[in-house]
């Protein structure tokens, strides 16, 4: 019998209708679905309650049920045990979801009946040196981020690669991402598009202040340190994948590289990075 964590995002499955759907079509293919406490007390489902971390580490496989946002937060959780993640798209096309919701039984008979691929995504992990803590594995499937807080103020920043000097930026703030995340923040930013499965790191700075500074390419085994050279009353905000957040006062450094985890993304249908690539760009 399979074990299915069944891992909803609350806004765009608002009364569980798609979870208890899936619910019952997984009990009628003889699998046990498993959902979270706190899911489980909202949805009235309370038989199919589980601990979180018992969710993401027993079960043969997770489903996601959102966007890629919602695969993002499931896939820095699910890291550490190499569980592998369907997403079921409920928002607009993205990247890493896998099926769009009415062809999420389709995809769950799929994945069943073994007939899918896995992509493992690199991942990054920050940390940060803040007198007198340092803070450690901060996991990012997209991105790092570093910008300016509440301040109108730009930042200043100097930029290292296994601890040699590259440049000193002062812009809003620098983009560090996975392949992954290369098509997300980073591009709107005017980085550059990165195949999902590259080994290599970007770092893109945001609105910077001269017109020559541009994004950097760096390979994945490479360490990328950020001295943020800040001023005692100003704040900055260091975030990975645009979801866990933190703020910062004076000067710090956070350094990011490639984590040991990787994210495994379950595929179940044919069209390749830049088939979605065309779509997601209109072309």
């Amino acid at each position: 019998m399979k074990r299915v964590g069944i891992l909803p995002n609350l806004e765009k499955d608002k009364k569980f209708s798609v979870t208890k759907k899936l619910i019952t079509y997984l009990l009628n293919q003889n699998c046990e679905p498993m959902l979270t406490k706190k899911t489980a007390e909202m949805a009235h489902l309370q038989l199919y309650a589980k601990e979180e971390e018992e969710v993401y580490e027993k079960a043969d496989f997770l489903i996601s049920l959102g966007g890629d946002g919602t695969l993002l937060g499931v896939g820095r959780r699910a890291a550490k045990y190499g569980t592998p993640i369907l997403g079921i798209n409920l928002g607009n096309l993205g990247f890493l979801t896998a099926e769009e919701k009415d062809n999420a039984q389709y995809a769950i008979d799929t994945v069943l009946q073994g007939k899918y691929t896995i992509e493992k995504r690199m991942m990054l992990e920050a940390s940060v040196y803040a007198e007198p803590k340092r803070i450690e594995g901060l996991l990012a499937l997209n991105d790092v981020c570093i910008t300016r807080g509440f301040s109108s103020k730009i930042l200043e920043f100097h930029i290292f690669v296994n601890a040699e000097y590259v440049d000193t930026l002062r812009a809003d703030g620098v983009i560090i991402c996975t392949p992954t995340g290369s098509t997300a923040y980073n591009l709107s930013a005017g980085g550059p598009i990165l195949k999902a499965d590259a080994e290599i790191i970007a770092i893109t700075p945001i609105c910077p202040h001269t017109l020559t500074s541009r994004s950097i390419i760096v390979s994945a085994d490479d360490k990328v340190t950020i001295e943020v050279c800040n001023r005692v009353e100003e704040d900055f905000i260091i975030n990975t994948d645009g979801q866990c957040s933190m703020s910062l006062k004076r000067k710090n450094i956070v350094q990011v590289k490639k984590s040991p985890y990787f994210a495994t993304i379950i595929k179940t249908h044919h069209l390749g990075f830049y088939d979605v690539l065309r779509q997601k760009l209109g072309r």
